[in-house]
C-alpha cells in the first residue's frame, strides 16, 4: 500500500510538472511571437524611412487621402508619406511613388490602435502592427529632439509604439487579467535624401 501510494504521488508530481512546463511553453511562445512580429514590422518601417528620398508629415482623412502639413506648422501628425524614388533626369523627387504609414485610432479606447502601411500602387492598406495604446503620432524632429516647424530633408522621423496584449490567449478580461506591455521608440532619417 505504501509503495503504491508513493508511486501514485510520484506519477502525479511528474504529470503536474509536465503540465506546468506546457503552460510555461505557451506563455513563452506567445511572448516570443509578439516580439518577433513587432520587431520584423518595425524593421520594415525603419528600412523604408532610411531608403526614402524625402518625406511629409501629415494626417489621413477618412477617405485615405494624405493631408501634408505646410511650413510654419508643427510637423507632428498621425501619418508619414515616404517618397521612394527620384527622376533620373534631374534628381528631383518623384511624388507619384510613395509609401504611407498611418495610425488608425478608431479603436484606441479599447487598446487596439493600428499602424497601417499603404503604397502608391495599392490603395489597400495592410496592417503593420496592432494592439497599440500610445499617442499615435509621427513627428519630424531636429537632431536635438525638438519638433520642426519647417519641412526639411535633414529631419528625423520619430514615432513611439507601445503595445499591450494578453499574455495568455485565454486570459480573463478584467482587473486580474495578465498583460504583456512593451514600448518601442523609433527614430530614423533618410540616409541619402535628395532634397526637401
Amino acid at each position: 500500500m505504501i509503495t503504491v501510494s508513493l508511486m501514485v504521488m510520484v506519477i502525479l508530481g511528474v504529470l503536474s510538472a509536465n503540465f506546468f512546463g506546457l503552460r510555461e511553453d505557451q506563455l513563452i511562445e506567445a511572448k516570443g511571437g509578439m516580439n518577433d512580429s513587432s520587431r520584423r514590422a518595425i524593421g520594415e518601417m525603419m528600412h523604408d524611412i532610411r531608403a526614402a528620398k524625402g518625406y511629409d508629415i501629415g494626417n489621413i482623412s477618412t477617405s485615405t487621402n494624405f493631408l501634408a502639413y505646410a511650413n510654419g506648422t508643427s510637423m507632428q501628425g498621425t501619418a508619414v508619406r515616404l517618397y521612394t524614388a527620384i527622376f533620373s533626369t534631374n534628381q528631383a523627387i518623384n511624388f507619384t511613388n510613395y509609401i504611407i504609414y498611418y495610425f488608425n485610432t478608431n479603436n484606441a479606447a479599447s487598446s487596439d490602435g493600428i499602424l497601417y502601411r499603404m503604397t502608391a500602387s495599392s490603395s489597400t492598406p495592410t496592417v503593420v502592427v496592432s494592439n497599440l495604446v500610445n499617442s499615435f503620432t509621427f513627428s519630424s524632429e531636429f537632431y536635438t529632439g525638438g519638433v520642426q516647424n519647417v519641412k526639411t530633408y535633414k529631419g528625423i522621423v520619430h514615432t513611439t509604439l507601445q503595445f499591450c496584449q494578453f499574455q495568455y490567449p485565454k486570459a480573463t478580461v478584467g482587473t486580474n487579467g495578465l498583460f504583456q506591455s512593451y514600448r518601442i521608440d523609433c527614430r530614423a532619417t533618410p540616409h541619402l535624401p535628395d532634397g526637401p
